[in-house]
Formats: C-alpha cells, sequence, structure tokens
C-alpha cells in the first residue's frame, strides 16, 4: 500500500514536469528528457507488481493517448519505455474494469480540454459552472470511477487516494511552472522598460 502512495505522485508530478518543460518551457526539457525514461520504469514496475495498480495506470496511459496528449518527445519515450518492459514482464489487467476506467480517463480528458477553451465563458458565480470547472480541471471522473469500485469492493480503497495524490502532485507542479512563468514574465516586462528608460532615472 504504501509503496503506491509513494509512486502515485511521483508519477502524477513527472507528467506535468514534462508538459511543463515542452508546453510552458519553464522547466528545463534535458531533464524532461531524463526523467521520461525513468519514468516509464517506475510507470512499468508499478503496473507489474499489482493487476489493480496496471489497470488503473493503462486507463490514464489510453486516456491521454486517445485524446492526444502525448505530444512531445519525452512523453513518446515515457510510453515507448512502458511498453518495452510490459511486453517483456508482462502484466495482469482486470477487463472490465479497465473498459470502466478507460471511459471516465477519456472523459476527464475532453472535459478537461473544453474547460480550457470555453473557461472564460463561464461563469464562476454559478455553482453548476464552478462545480463543472473544479470537477474537470481537477480530473475527478476517474477517481469517482476508482471510488465507485472500491465501495463494490472491486479495487482496495487506498488506490482512491493514491490517485488523488497523483493528480494534486501534478497539480503542484501546475502551479510552480505558473508561478515561474509570471515571475518570468515580470522579470521580462521590467527588462523591457529598462531598455527604454522607464527604470532609469
Amino acid at each position: 500500500m504504501y509503496f503506491f502512495l509513494l509512486a502515485y505522485p511521483l508519477l502524477g508530478a513527472g507528467i506535468k514536469f514534462i508538459d511543463a518543460a515542452f508546453d510552458e518551457k519553464t522547466f528545463s526539457k534535458k531533464l524532461a528528457m531524463i526523467i521520461a525514461p525513468l519514468l516509464g520504469v517506475l510507470w512499468a514496475y508499478t503496473m507489474f507488481i499489482d493487476s489493480v495498480s496496471a489497470t488503473i495506470l493503462l486507463a490514464v496511459v489510453v486516456g491521454v493517448f486517445v485524446t492526444g496528449k502525448i505530444d512531445n518527445y519525452a512523453h513518446l519515450i515515457g510510453m515507448l519505455s512502458i511498453f518495452g518492459i510490459l511486453l517483456l514482464v508482462g502484466v495482469e489487467l482486470l477487463f472490465i474494469p479497465l473498459a470502466f476506467l478507460i471511459l471516465a480517463g477519456i472523459t476527464d480528458e475532453l472535459g478537461n480540454d473544453r474547460i480550457d477553451k470555453k473557461k472564460n465563458l463561464l461563469d464562476e458565480s454559478r455553482f453548476s459552472h464552478r462545480f463543472a470547472i473544479l470537477f474537470f480541471e481537477h480530473r475527478w471522473t476517474l477517481k469517482v470511477a476508482i471510488l465507485i469500485m472500491a465501495f463494490i469492493g472491486v479495487v482496495p480503497f487506498y488506490f482512491f487516494i493514491a490517485m488523488i495524490l497523483f493528480d494534486y502532485a501534478y497539480i503542484s507542479i501546475r502551479i510552480c511552472s505558473d508561478i515561474k512563468q509570471d515571475n518570468s514574465s515580470t522579470h521580462f516586462l521590467k527588462k523591457a522598460l529598462a531598455t527604454i528608460g522607464v527604470f532609469n532615472k
């Protein structure tokens, strides 16, 4: 149990670090390329040792792949590392839960994309809009699906906790990236203003 509670947030943080390095350019791409295969090894091992974990993590991979989120070399290297290792060592899956979780994962990714595109049109003073933003920004569909399966005894409850840790580690790195981006923008603005003499006496 404790291994999964540690491994899942590392996986979530690693994915967002790679995203931020390539999409927002707030972290080192070279470091992201080093992290990617290591993340793939951890991901594959975390699938290999437990069929429930394998089912959940494969659903995550399929969800991001189907919705086009494997969009840089580092993520591709990580995904190839995962499947390369699993082809060698094999993995046990729960096939009916897998279908349910893949559907939930795809719903999360599509909902997250839609919220990103329509967020400026949503009224956060309305409960339904605020709920939709929080639900899909934090990708709760998959977590709710895991919680349902935990209640009916298909998966241990600690995997629900592990997925919460996964997502909030991801969000924590996103916040760090946003702060770094904001600081870079402020520094750039100050530098530009200094160049034209605004800060020069």
